[in-house]
């Protein structure tokens, strides 16, 4: 539908006052709610800029169904693009914050974490607002072919990268959630959870030499140099692995237990054919994925 609930607007709102994003796109604007209530709290609210001369705050939308664009759109938006977001996303600049209202529903699941991967690529912050669960069905209406739902979700998936999330409960129907995601939290995520793979596939040269790729690209952070670590001794690359620890400690100075490894490691007290640690991350004294808490990026 061009609207949806209203239960998690004021959660989506504690989020923009907490960030207080100068610039926001709207993916999948619909009848304008998000470009509303962002005008509302950024400009006129919190910026006592009432009049439309005095806006400051850059909001654009996405739309891939022309029909919902109507007059009071152009009033609120600075401009919309109107086309499919998969595609129009690799033309935009950077923002703020990229909002996500009842949107990943409407793609496959696979071409849905895609775009994820996209708008965290352009953007700080994503705000992502979805259905729950499977009781969530969709057809087309509105003669709008892209308002059938594709694929289910649920909170497992989303929480491990997300930073803040609320989650409202329908009766009869199910959960409905809004989740705050720090960009670079995502983009390691994913990585982590691609090398993950592979390396179960016994693909264990590419996850490290993809991971090892990727952290030069990315801010630092803790859980992934972490992972890079773990799969690095179980592939008994133990010099490197240190290496990767002294790498943390110079990014985390204050990460005592890393330099517990790293001595642990430099003694020899722990054989690699008797590494206690091969059920994975969270076994070490470390962090697991997602104990690590993605927030606590450099």
């Amino acid at each position: 539908m061009p609207t949806s609930t209203y239960e998690h607007i004021p959660l989506l709102v504690s989020f923009l006052i907490a960030l207080r994003p100068q610039s926001i796109l709207d993916v999948g604007v619909g009848n304008g709610k998000m470009g509303f209530v962002a005008r509302d709290l950024l400009d006129v609210m919190l910026g006592e800029r009432f009049k439309r001369e005095a806006w400051q705050i850059q909001i654009d939308g996405i739309e891939i169904f022309a029909d919902y664009i109507q007059e009071h759109h152009h009033l609120l938006y600075n401009r919309i693009l109107i086309g499919d977001a998969f595609t129009l996303i690799d033309t935009m600049g950077d923002y703020d914050v990229v909002i996500l209202g009842d949107v990943l529903e409407h793609f496959e699941k696979d071409r849905a974490l895609c775009f994820l991967d996209k708008c965290a690529r352009h953007c700080e912050h994503i705000i992502l607002s979805i259905p729950l669960g499977e009781q969530w069905t969709q057809p087309m209406i509105y003669g709008n072919t892209y308002e059938e739902h594709r694929s289910f979700w649920t909170k497992e998936e989303i929480q491990p990268f997300s930073t803040d999330h609320g989650i409202f409960v329908f009766q009869n129907i199910g959960e409905y959630g809004c989740f705050l995601i720090k960009a670079d939290d995502l983009r390691h995520y994913r990585i982590m959870d691609e090398a993950d793979t592979l390396f179960g596939e016994g693909k264990r040269a590419k996850a490290i030499d993809g991971m090892r790729s990727a952290l030069e690209t990315l801010p630092p952070h803790i859980a992934s140099e972490y992972m890079l670590v773990d799969l690095l001794l179980k592939n008994h690359q133990v010099e490197e692995a240190i290496g990767r620890l002294r790498r943390v400690l110079k990014m985390f100075p204050d990460e005592q237990a890393a330099r517990e490894y790293i001595e642990a490691l430099s003694r020899g007290v722990k054989k690699r054919s008797e590494h206690p640690w091969d059920g994975g991350l969270s076994d070490k004294p470390g962090r697991s994925r997602e104990q690590a808490h993605l927030g606590q990026s450099g």
